[in-house]
Parts: structure tokens; C-alpha cells; sequence
């Protein structure tokens, strides 16, 4: 996955794992790292983790070198990668991911506004100098674009939003109030001491996207957070690091959708409706208001309740 931060490396792979805590101390072919990612992602050269049984399938196909994984999980693993035995392969990875981008957390960076913004810049206004504007844009007062925006042409900011680390494609509203591209929930607690995970990834979101107003978007972790084509996003939405929403969904206010999840094309998803993390929602599915996914779903289906089961089976659950 290519970052807007700046990677460090290539490392060599037994420099990496002596800043470790739980990997076995046995030294392994040398090797330079040139990156980190996730198992689905990575590439010749990088090193990944498995934190999740639900990554199996990702686990046998990786094209990763190195990857940090449990010892009753090394079967399962792509026979061209090279195993690490870790006994808590995240906080492991936490360490490695740090040490290629040790800037990615850091909003302490010195703002440069750029007078080539000038007919842009209303009261309040701040838009950092690196960011690449399209045609026929417009934002509203008090709103900041930080470092690593990219924006297309015809898109329209309100006011009071931040964004940053984001790829905004063309015909895009995003209204007022609404952060983009921060950093995630995703932390890992051991020994009274909560880890914080790098987040490398940026937001991309497609063309013809409607974000409300007051919405929160977090950048990916170590893959990127994305919105597909022609999606409109009601008022007070969450959606969480590392999600992927697909084409013409539609999302109503104060839904809330956790990390990693999967949303398909054509999904339409109800007033405070949750959807658990590492979950994937297949195509055409309708979720009712109120109701709360916790296992994946399969195409053309239309779920209810708490938990959100099929709309036949929620209304004998609920018939009087």
C-alpha cells in the first residue's frame, strides 16, 4: 500500500525484531523489509501479522516475505513466506510499523498556507500548501484542510470540517462539521499500558459521494478506508478505519460501522444501525433501523433487530 507518510526503510528484518517483546529469539535469513501491510495487501519485500482467525484465507495467499503470526497458526501459512512465532503478533507488528513510520501519529507538523489559495481562503479558512485542488471548488468558514489532500474537481466543503490524508474524486459534498482522515480506534492493551497502532492508510473517497453533516471518516490503519462511487451518507455517521463501503449505498443518520468491515454495492442501512468490525456485508443487502450486525451476511439479504437476523425470522421472533 502506497502512504503519504515517509517510510524509512528497507530494514534489515533480524535489526527489526530485537525492538520486539514477544517474537522467539532465533535468528533468521537475512533480509531487507521494505514495508509493512496487512495480509491481504502486502508484497515481496514486506513483513505482515495475523492478529485474527477470521484472516485464514488471507494468511494462505499472502505474497508477503515475512509475516508474525502465532505458532498454531504456521500451517495455514503461504509455504513462500517466512514465519516469525510471536506469542502477541500485534504488539509486535505495533513495534515494527513504528519504526518504518514514526510520523504517521504526529499532528504537530509546522501548517504553511500558500497564497496560490488565496481566492479559496475565507474567514477562518486554512488549507495547507501541499494540498492539490481540482476545478470549480468551494469551501465554507472555519474549516482546515491539513497535509496529504488530494481534491477533484466540483467538490464542495461547508464549514467547520478538517480533513486530511484523504483522496477525494470528483462531484463530492462533504458538509459541514464532518473530520475525515484522522487517525483510528485501534490500540492494543497489555500490562496496564493501551498501544496505540499506526495509522498509515489515508480515506479515499470515489466520485459523486454525499457526506452529511458532522460524519467522522478514520484514515486506514495499514490498508486505506474507502467510499465507493455515487454513496450518500446521512448526518452523524461513523465509519471506522479500514472500512470499504461499495458503490450507490446508502447510509442514514448516526449508523455506526466498526473497523474492517466490508460493505457491499447497493446496501442501504438504517437511522443507528451498527455493524460489528471484520464483518463482510455482501451486495444488495437492506439493514433495518436500530439493528445490529454481528456475523457476516451474503447478497440480497434484508436483516432486522438486535441481533440483525433475516425479516421473516425478526418478525416471528417479534409477533405477539
Amino acid at each position: 500500500m502506497k502512504s503519504f507518510f515517509l517510510n524509512t526503510g528497507p530494514h534489515n528484518i533480524n535489526k527489526l525484531l530485537k525492538n520486539t517483546f514477544f517474537t522467539e529469539k532465533k535468528k533468521i535469513k537475512d533480509l531487507k523489509i521494505q514495508n509493512v501491510s496487512n495480509l491481504a495487501d502486502a508484497n515481496k519485500g514486506d513483513i505482515t501479522f495475523l492478529e485474527s482467525i477470521k484472516y485464514l484465507t488471507a494468511l494462505k495467499t499472502t505474497k508477503a516475505s515475512i509475516c508474525i503470526l502465532e505458532k498454531k497458526f504456521l500451517n495455514f501459512l503461504n509455504p513462500e513466506t517466512i514465519p516469525v512465532i510471536s506469542s502477541n503478533p500485534l504488539l509486535d507488528f505495533i513495534v515494527i510499523a513504528k519504526i518504518f513510520y514514526p510520523d504517521a501519529d504526529k499532528d504537530n507538523y509546522k501548517f504553511k498556507q500558500h497564497s496560490k489559495f488565496k481566492n479559496f481562503v475565507k474567514q477562518n479558512t486554512l488549507i495547507d500548501s501541499s494540498t492539490k485542488i481540482g476545478k470549480n471548488f468551494n469551501i465554507g468558514i472555519n474549516s482546515t484542510l491539513k497535509k496529504n489532500i488530494v481534491i477533484g474537481d466540483n467538490v464542495k466543503i461547508g464549514s467547520n470540517c478538517v480533513i486530511s490524508n484523504a483522496i477525494i474524486g470528483h462531484n463530492v459534498s462533504i458538509n459541514d462539521g464532518s473530520v475525515i482522515g484522522k487517525i483510528g480506534y485501534g490500540f492494543k492493551y497489555i500490562n496496564n499500558n493501551f498501544n496505540f497502532i499506526p495509522h498509515i492508510g489515508h480515506v479515499k473517497i470515489k466520485n459523486n459521494v454525499y457526506i452529511g453533516s458532522n460524519c467522522s471518516i478514520d484514515r486506514g490503519s495499514f490498508s486505506n478506508t474507502e467510499i465507493g462511487e455515487n454513496t450518500m451518507i446521512d448526518n452523524q455517521v461513523h465509519i471506522a478505519h479500514n472500512v470499504k463501503i461499495g458503490s450507490f449505498c446508502l447510509i442514514a443518520g448516526q449508523v455506526g460501522i466498526a473497523g474492517s468491515s466490508q460493505i457491499g454495492n447497493n446496501c442501504k442501512i438504517g437511522g443507528q444501525a451498527g455493524i460489528s468490525g471484520h464483518l463482510t456485508i455482501g451486495n444488495n443487502v437492506s439493514i433495518g433501523g436500530h439493528s445490529g450486525v454481528l456475523r457476516n451476511v451474503n447478497d440480497n439479504q434484508i436483516l432486522m433487530g438486535f441481533p440483525a437476523v433475516g425479516f421473516k425470522e425478526f418478525l416471528k421472533r417479534n409477533k405477539k
